[in-house]
């Protein structure tokens, strides 16, 4: 059985500019969440709480979305691969010059 508390309205006796009332005009008293009884439980049954993601639980994010986050290299790299249209990959590098380097990667396949 569900308890409901009745919602308090009151009605301006006059006009009222400090408050912004008119006289006869319907307001909600103001009040503060310390003074609503019971509103910190119910607030913290809705809080959800997270533990950090690993690649095998979620968390924060997905488990997937951690794994992949793990690939991403974020010191200096050592080449790119890229694709070509006939499917063939190939990887560019840079040399002790600094000037760019492609090559073929080798197929596995044989």
């Amino acid at each position: 059985m569900k308890v409901s508390t009745k919602i308090l309205q009151l009605k301006a006796r006059n006009d009222d500019s400090e408050m912004g009332l008119s006289k006869d005009e319907n307001y909600y008293p103001k009040t503060s969440a310390d003074a609503v009884a019971g509103l910190d439980k119910f607030i913290a049954k809705q809080v959800v709480t997270y533990q950090p993601a690993t690649e095998t639980n979620d968390g924060l994010m997905t488990a997937a979305d951690k794994q992949k986050l793990n690939e991403i290299k974020t010191e200096p790299l050592e080449g790119l691969k890229f694709k070509s249209p006939d499917g063939s990959v190939f990887v560019l590098a840079v040399d002790n010059e600094g000037k760019a380097v492609f090559t073929k990667e080798e197929s596995d396949a044989h």
